[in-house]
């Protein structure tokens, strides 16, 4: 049997066995959602993060390269 296939055979016979793994399986499901869902905003926040960290860095190179011009003048670009 593969991992996709389902065995019937060690499923109970009453309707109400069934009914209460049924909703365990639909909370299970739903957490897992839920879980996915934050994962997912999470990692949102983390990648907006890192594009305020990158532009500002872009910034401090741009402001650093300014601060150096005026120090050292123009022939320390040569």
């Amino acid at each position: 049997m593969s991992a996709g296939e389902i065995s019937f055979a060690h499923l109970p016979e009453d309707s109400a066995s069934l009914k209460t793994m049924l909703r365990t399986v639909l909370v299970e499901r739903d957490s897992e959602r839920q879980r996915v869902e934050e994962l997912q905003k999470k990692t949102e926040e983390q990648r907006k993060r890192a594009d305020e960290l990158y532009l500002e860095n872009l910034h401090l190179q741009h402001e650093l390269a300014r601060y150096k011009k005026w120090y050292y003048g123009p022939r320390a670009d040569r």
